[in-house]
């Protein structure tokens, strides 16, 4: 009798380890896997921080992506729409974007969204806003007190001994250069105000220097190639908190704009659901913090610990807010316009 209970009890040992271990195996397989296929403007150790945290979240889900300009990722998009090789586009979209690219994106909004800031939630359907970027110069210590000048705004651009020392990136085709550009405009009047277009023919007169990437006019201005560059707060910060002290961050005293950035999923995205669990995670506060750790304003209204000491406090600087609607609204007319002064007034 007692040897058959003891080999009872053994069996229901057994069936019940067979049990749990079945029930793991149905609960790991209810896990979210597969791919997640980005197009994104993010990289370096922000890339490398945010994919990281995701993945602690999500560790079967695979990664891919293949990193380009914002003008860069919208294009192939737009060629890709046919037959779409990536699942979502990881920063670099704002609301200007929308008339352009809008039919390539699905609509999704993501369940932290209540969570953003004013001014900064889903109200397309498409973009889910995830960081706050300010635009701003970066000038360089020895050549501003080698010229004798001082960089206050942008009329002390229009310094004849600024001549050809001036650099931005494309504005048609960069986002951040794009960031730049509203602030220029609602700084002078608006997308339309004729004192705006007359000073940027004076800004191209005094040898504005164009360059591909968004990128380079903040690098190029630390290494002493130009004098300024219009760039942005989060590369200036992290270049600075790197150690290179050369430069240093203007805000315009005419006013500085604020601008969000998004990411969105591709409509036809072949890993919808991991896309769709990615928007969700920037919106986080663990995927906000991956923003401030980035030296990036977060758009969330939690309140979040850490950033960098280099990043200012918004109340000592001139902020302005730009009529973004109007001039997502007109954007094809405005790079027209932009083009067309560049054609006229431009360093050849």
């Amino acid at each position: 009798m007692k040897k058959t209970l003891v080999i009872m009890c053994i069996v229901l040992m057994a069936m019940s380890a067979l049990f749990a271990q079945g029930a793991q195996e149905a609960a790991a397989s209810n896990e979210p896997s597969g791919e997640l296929i980005l197009y994104t403007t993010v990289k370096d150790a922000h890339y490398d921080i945010t994919i990281g945290k995701f993945n602690e979240l999500y560790p079967n889900i695979k990664v891919y992506s293949t990193y380009g300009g914002a003008g860069d990722c919208k294009a192939r998009i737009q060629a890709e729409a046919a037959n779409p090789q990536a699942d979502a586009m990881f920063g670099g979209l704002q609301y200007a974007d929308l008339e352009a690219y809008g039919q390539y994106f699905e609509e999704y909004v993501s369940v932290n969204d209540a969570k953003m800031q004013e001014g900064y939630s889903n109200t397309s359907g498409k973009l889910t806003f995830h960081d706050i970027q300010i635009p701003c110069l970066v000038v360089n210590d020895a050549q501003e007190a080698e010229l004798g000048i001082k960089v206050t705004g942008w009329k002390s651009l229009l310094d004849p001994k600024l001549y050809g020392r001036v650099v931005t990136a494309n504005p048609t085709a960069s986002s951040s250069a794009w960031n730049n550009l509203q602030c220029l405009l609602t700084d002078f009047g608006g997308w339309d105000s004729p004192e705006a277009w007359d000073y940027i023919a004076k800004l191209m007169q005094n040898g504005l220097v164009v360059v591909s990437s968004s990128s380079i006019p903040a690098k190029s201005t630390f290494s002493g190639e130009y004098a300024v560059g219009l760039s942005y707060e989060p590369q200036v910060v992290k270049i600075i908190d790197g150690g290179d002290t050369s430069a240093h961050m203007v805000f315009w005293e005419e006013g500085t704009t604020s601008v969000g950035f998004a990411s969105a999923i591709i409509k036809g995205a072949k890993n919808l659901e991991n896309a769709k669990l990615f928007m969700d995670f920037l919106q986080s506060d663990a995927g906000q913090q991956t923003y401030l750790d980035a030296a990036a304003r977060p758009a969330t209204t939690t309140k979040l610990e850490g950033g960098s000491s280099t990043m200012v406090d918004l109340d000592t600087i001139n902020v302005k807010v730009a009529d973004t609607e109007a001039l997502a609204a007109h954007k094809a007319e405005i790079c027209d316009k932009w083009n067309t002064y560049w054609a006229q007034y431009g360093k050849n």
